[in-house]
């Protein structure tokens, strides 16, 4: 029944990432030559939660004026108090972030086992309760002080798109340290 899900939860994620790949896909967008120098912008300005890095990542020019979060409501599945996901278009490429806020003082199993399982592989599972191989496993960074998750999905590579990403992450690890 697990195996049965998880090829469910994967074809629709698959149709969702193919839809986004074409030019006009309608998403947000921004180019890469319009990103603020990150000098200008001070972590101190926002609040340490998920809104306030959501705006922090809004300043830096990492996330559209336009692109509005939806609410991930599963975020308890992975341990995490609060996520938002975000869909947009980066130079044209479609670009997936989602982005997730632990309560560190207070954290569950599920959300030790997932932080645990980014801190050492890089990735974290879903769906998976008997084996990491049923599984579906999916890339992500946490922050230096433990409190936020991201997890970076882009539809096209380039030497460009891979420096954004990097620097995306970048500045979700670095918030609040």
């Amino acid at each position: 029944m697990k195996k049965i899900i998880l090829s469910v939860i994967s074809v629709v994620a698959a149709a969702v990432l193919l839809c986004g790949c074409s030019r006009g896909n309608g998403l947000p967008g921004v180019k890469t030559e319009d990103a603020p120098k990150a000098a200008s912008v001070k972590q101190s300005d926002y609040n340490n939660d998920l809104e306030g890095l959501e705006k922090y990542l809004n300043a830096l020019g990492y996330i559209p004026d336009d692109c509005k979060p939806v609410e991930m409501t599963l975020c308890s599945v992975i341990g995490a108090k609060d996520g938002d996901r975000y869909n947009f278009n980066v130079d044209n490429s479609a670009v997936f972030v989602e982005l997730y806020e632990y309560d560190t003082d207070n954290l569950n199993d599920d959300a030790k086992r997932v932080i645990g399982e980014v801190q050492k592989e890089g990735k974290y599972y879903v769906f998976g309760e008997s084996s990491k191989e049923d599984a579906a496993s999916f890339e992500a960074s946490i922050s230096i002080n433990g409190k936020y998750m991201v997890s970076y999905t882009l539809t096209s590579n380039g030497e460009t798109n891979e420096q954004r990403k990097k620097d995306f992450i970048s500045a979700v690890e670095g918030f609040y340290r």
